[in-house]
């Protein structure tokens, strides 16, 4: 079983984007699978909220007497909006660091308004905008609280960096895990996709008290996350406290959810990386799984069918996901 995205321009098949998809519940078993359950897969952003597990343990929360939000916006791949960037800020500051620290590099916000009245402003983007400033904000702050801060923080050498594998190598179970650099300048790990859904199944059962304090930041401040029309902070908000959604950039997304069964971890792949066939695949799985109930399901209805616009914002096509069952 394997699920294809096709993206129609008008009524005619364009484009099609392949999924891989696997679920695993409490006991490690795997409950679901689509295409290679171990196919190997860089997990990007979708390992914020593991890394973020550091800055727990390093005391800085205490330390500078950090709130919910600032823990939540350490677990985002954010749009740039301004409570978001004032999010990121605040953090820095509790911290004593500041914007000039951060080695995330710069990108415009992802949300065309905010970026768009920035324009207006007469103001340019900053490293503040970059999708993963709180990532970065967060690993500052576990530098400051551990006394080993450094303009080499993204270094994986940095003793900051060997704390966040060594959580990586906890939660996936696995201890040899190749590393390459991530756009953001940080290191991105290497694992089988089976094993990024056992992660995210630890994350929504709360396998230890940080990860359970992850889970409780990521449902109080879902806008946090992603923000305004992004998958994430829309599916936590619907669910109630029950799910747990992360997006890491070419086409992966980590999954949790809590059943009346038991705990449910699952990860996703588009082998294209397309972000909207992501989005789409992502409700036909759990769709598929029976996790959304009818109402659920409406209110996730543009990221099932997400449209295709012209640059006019005229809807000009569309992306729908199937499941395709190989025939033996």
């Amino acid at each position: 079983m394997i699920f294809v995205s096709k993206q129609y321009r008008g009524n005619a098949v364009e484009s099609f984007h392949i999924g891989y998809a696997v679920a695993v519940n409490d006991a490690g078993e795997i409950i679901f699978s689509a295409g290679e359950t171990d196919y190997p897969v860089f997990i990007r952003s979708a390992g914020n909220p593991f890394q973020a597990v550091t800055m727990l343990e390093s005391g800085a929360v205490e330390k500078y007497k950090l709130n919910d939000e600032d823990i939540a916006i350490t677990c985002s791949s954010h749009n740039g909006e301004t409570f978001q960037t004032e999010a990121v800020s605040q953090l820095l500051k509790k911290t004593g660091m500041s914007v000039d620290d951060l080695l995330c590099g710069i990108h415009p916000p992802f949300d065309r308004n905010s970026y768009e009245q920035m324009i207006l402003q007469g103001r340019r983007a900053t490293a503040i905008h970059n999708n993963c400033s709180g990532k970065h904000a967060g690993m500052l702050a576990t530098s400051k609280a551990l006394d080993v801060v450094s303009g080499n923080y993204t270094n994986i050498e940095h003793p900051v960096q060997q704390r966040i594998f060594e959580k990586i190598k906890l939660y996936s179970e696995i201890d040899k895990i190749p590393i390459e650099v991530d756009n953001c300048n940080s290191p991105t790990f290497f694992l089988p996709l089976s094993n990024l859904a056992l992660m995210y199944r630890k994350l929504v059962e709360g396998a230890d008290e940080h990860l359970q304090k992850i889970f409780h930041v990521m449902n109080l401040h879902p806008k946090h996350i992603a923000g305004k029309g992004r998958f994430d902070t829309d599916l936590m908000t619907v669910m109630h406290g029950k799910s747990v959604s992360k997006y890491g950039f070419e086409g992966i997304r980590g999954i949790g959810v809590r059943t009346e069964s038991g705990h449910v971890g699952i990860a996703i792949k588009v082998l294209s990386g397309s972000w909207k066939a992501l989005d789409s695949v992502s409700v036909a799985v759990l769709k598929h799984l029976k996790m959304l109930d009818e109402e659920t399901l409406e209110k996730l209805e543009k990221f099932e069918v997400p449209p295709l616009k012209s640059y006019s914002d005229k809807t000009i096509g569309r992306i729908e996901t199937e499941i395709v069952i190989n025939e033996k």
